[in-house]
């Protein structure tokens, strides 16, 4: 294989890369955009502790998030 065979190879794997790169910045910008959504209801749920004054104990997050997500 000629020297500029193997540049060309680097060249196209480069290429390569930074199209995964940029497919993968995208993908972590819609999971991140995803996570910092509210779900409906969550603002109101945060507003009534916060108006109570009184913060519950729950045994397991799943047990929290269900509180959460039952408003």
């Amino acid at each position: 294989m000629s020297d500029s065979q193997i540049l060309y190879k680097i060249s196209n794997d480069i290429e390569f890369l930074k199209g995964q790169m940029a497919d993968i910045q995208r993908d972590i910008s819609e999971i991140n955009a995803d996570l910092h959504r509210l779900r409906p209801g969550y603002k109101e749920k945060v507003e009534k502790i916060l108006e109570e004054g009184v913060f519950k104990t729950y045994s397991s997050f799943d047990n929290l998030r269900r509180e959460i997500e039952d408003v």
